[in-house]
């Protein structure tokens, strides 16, 4: 399963860490195109971050664990050579030695989406887009995302 597609938006952080984890087979193809287009932009991403462009900066990474991978945000801090350094940004499932807030690192590869804020809008978070199919209305207008056309 590819889970911890979580940190959908403020909304669900009041939630328990398990409510905030939509959970998708590793087959799902709309959700395997969405971190294929992710990791194809990925340079764009790294690059505008490079510039100082947008803020909020944050990459989902896939972590793995005995059943699978979560995949969970990172809030970013830096971005040496291939490596993403952040903050863990919601409370992982099942990663039992991580935390909301725990420094983490890791390389290029394991990134399944990434996202910034620019003018009050997200740009990216290809997997969110899928994601949020998942709720309800209701769900989705408390979320208060403004997501960005993707180019």
């Amino acid at each position: 399963m590819l889970s911890g597609l979580g940190l959908l938006g403020a909304a669900l952080m009041a939630l328990p860490a398990a409510s905030q984890v939509i959970d998708f087979r590793s087959s799902d193809r709309e959700m395997n195109r969405a971190i294929d287009e992710a990791r194809k932009t990925l340079p764009d991403f790294v690059a505008l971050y490079r510039s100082g462009q947008g803020e909020r900066h944050a990459v989902k990474v896939a972590i793995p664990y005995d059943r699978g991978r979560e995949h969970i945000w990172m809030n970013l801090t830096a971005i040496e050579g291939d490596v993403f350094v952040g903050r863990i940004a919601n409370d992982p499932v099942h990663l039992d030695k991580l935390n909301k807030g725990d420094s983490y690192r890791t390389g290029s590869a394991m990134v399944s989406d990434w996202n910034y804020m620019s003018g009050g809008q997200m740009y990216g978070s290809y997997t969110t887009r899928v994601a949020i199919k998942k709720l309800t209305p209701t769900q989705v207008r408390e979320l208060g995302l403004k997501l960005a056309p993707l180019p």
